[in-house]
C-alpha cells in the first residue's frame, strides 16, 4: 500500500470539514444543496471516505505483509472503495437517500464485507509478537463489531419503507449503528492502534490490567446500546443494562488509566513535539469521552445528553475528531506519511484550534452561556483549512 495513499483519506477529511462549514454558514450564504442531503452527505464521507480509507492503509501496513497485501488485493479494495465513497458523496449531496445513494451505500458495504473476511482471514496468520497481542485483539473485535453494525441499515431501510422513519423503533436502530460504529468499530481499531504504538515503541505497560481493560469494554458494549436509549419513552425498560454499562465502562477507563505508564510521554522523547501533541489530544479526548459516556445514565444529565442538539453534536465530534481522527494523525507524523515541515506545523495549529473552539462553541451553545454561527462558522473553516495545508505538505521521501 502506498504511503502517498494518505493524502486521497485527507482529501475527504477536507471535504468533509469544508461540508461542515457550508452547514454552518447557511445562515450567511444561499447553499447550492438542500440541508439535509448535505447533512448525510457530510457523516457518510467522515465515517466511510475518511475514517475508513485511513484504517484500511494503517491496519494493513502495520499488521500484513507485502505478500499478504498483494494476495489479498488490498490495494485494489482501497481504489475501489475510493470510487465508491465519490459516488456516495455526490448522490447524497444531489437526492439524499435515494436511488442511486442507496446504490453505492450498498457498494460500499459490499468492499467492507470483503476487506473485514480478508483481514480476519489473514490476521490469524500472523506471527511472532502480533499473533497474542492486545492490539491485534481489539483490532479484531472492532472489525467483528463493525460487521455486527451492518444489520442495523436493513432494519433502518425496512422501517422506513413502512412509514416509520419518525417512530423510536427507527431511532432506537440509528442510535444502535452509531453506537457500535462509534464505540465499537471504530474506537477498538483505534485503540489496538495506540497500544501497538506502545509495543513498537517498547513502552512497558501493565499487562494484567491492559487485559482486564480490553475485556470489560468488550462485555460493555452490547449493554451500552441501552446507554443511547435513556432519551426514549421506553427507557424505563433499559435501565438494567444502561447501568451494566455504567459500571463496565467506568471500570475499563480505570483499568486503562492504571495500565498505562505515568512516564508515558518521557518514554517517548525520542519523538516530534506534534506526535506527542497529537497523542495527548487523542488520550485526553478518550478519557473525557468515557467520562461523558457514563455520565449520561445519570437523569441529571438526560436533557443534555439526548435532547440538547449542540452538546450532542460536541459529543459526536469528540468521539469522532478527538478519540479517533487524533491518532490517525499522530500515527501519519509517526509513520513519516506527513513531513513535519511548516505547512504541516500550520495545519495542525490551525484543525486543532478549529476543533477546540468548536467544542467549546457548541458547549457554550447548550448550556445557553453564549453563541456565534459565524464563531462555529470559522472554527470549521480553519479545520478545513488545517488539512488542506496538510495536503499540500507532500510526502516525506526517504533522503528527508
Amino acid at each position: 500500500m502506498k504511503k502517498q495513499w494518505s493524502k486521497i483519506s485527507l482529501i475527504f477529511l477536507f471535504l468533509v470539514a469544508l461540508m461542515g462549514t457550508l452547514l454552518r454558514s447557511i445562515a450567511f450564504i444561499q447553499q447550492p444543496f438542500e440541508y439535509l442531503n448535505l447533512v448525510h452527505a457530510h457523516s457518510h464521507v467522515a465515517f466511510q471516505g475518511w475514517v475508513y480509507t485511513i484504517m484500511i492503509l494503517l491496519l494493513t501496513n502495520i499488521f500484513l505483509t507485502e505478500d499478504q497485501i498483494k494476495k489479498g488485493r488490498y490495494p485494489l479494495q482501497f481504489m475501489l472503495t475510493v470510487f465508491v465513497v465519490v459516488g456516495v458523496m455526490i448522490s447524497f449531496s444531489l437526492q439524499g437517500y435515494a436511488l442511486y445513494s442507496i446504490i453505492f451505500s450498498t457498494l460500499f458495504q459490499l468492499l467492507n464485507y470483503w476487506f473485514i473476511y480478508r483481514f480476519l482471514k489473514d490476521s490469524r496468520d500472523l506471527h511472532g509478537s502480533f499473533s497474542h497481542a492486545i492490539s491485534i485483539r481489539f483490532v479484531r473485535t472492532g472489525l467483528w463489531l463493525g460487521l455486527l453494525s451492518t444489520i442495523m441499515p436493513l432494519g433502518i431501510g425496512i422501517l422506513s419503507a413502512k412509514g416509520l422513519s419518525g417512530s423510536e423503533a427507527y431511532q432506537s436502530l440509528v442510535y444502535t449503528f452509531l453506537h457500535l460504529q462509534y464505540n465499537g468499530w471504530f474506537l477498538f481499531v483505534v485503540l489496538g492502534l495506540f497500544f501497538h504504538l506502545l509495543d513498537k515503541n517498547s513502552i512497558r505497560y501493565h499487562q494484567k490490567y491492559a487485559t482486564l481493560f480490553y475485556w470489560l469494554l468488550t462485555i460493555a458494549v452490547i449493554p451500552a446500546i441501552a446507554l443511547s436509549l435513556l432519551g426514549m419513552e421506553f427507557s424505563t425498560y433499559v435501565l438494567a443494562p444502561a447501568y451494566l454499562a455504567f459500571a463496565l465502562t467506568g471500570g475499563a477507563l480505570l483499568f486503562f488509566l492504571i495500565a498505562l505508564p505515568r512516564n508515558l510521554m518521557a518514554s517517548l522523547k525520542e519523538k516530534r513535539n506534534w506526535f506527542k501533541l497529537y497523542l495527548l489530544a487523542f488520550l485526553a479526548s478518550f478519557i473525557l469521552k468515557m467520562i461523558l459516556q457514563c455520565l449520561s445514565v445519570f437523569p441529571v444529565f438526560k436533557p443534555y445528553a439526548f435532547f440538547n442538539k449542540p452538546i450532542i453534536i460536541a459529543y459526536l465530534h469528540l468521539s469522532l475528531i478527538g478519540s479517533i481522527s487524533f491518532l490517525f494523525f499522530a500515527l501519519m507524523l509517526d509513520k513519516k506519511w506527513l513531513p513535519l515541515n511548516r505547512r504541516v506545523k500550520l495545519g495542525s495549529v490551525l484543525f486543532i484550534l478549529g476543533f477546540v473552539a468548536t467544542e467549546l462553541f457548541l458547549t457554550f451553545q447548550g448550556l445557553g452561556i453564549y453563541f456565534s454561527q459565524i464563531a462555529l462558522m470559522m472554527g470549521s473553516s480553519a479545520m478545513a483549512m488545517g488539512v488542506f495545508l496538510m495536503i499540500l505538505s507532500g510526502v516525506q521521501n526517504k533522503a528527508q
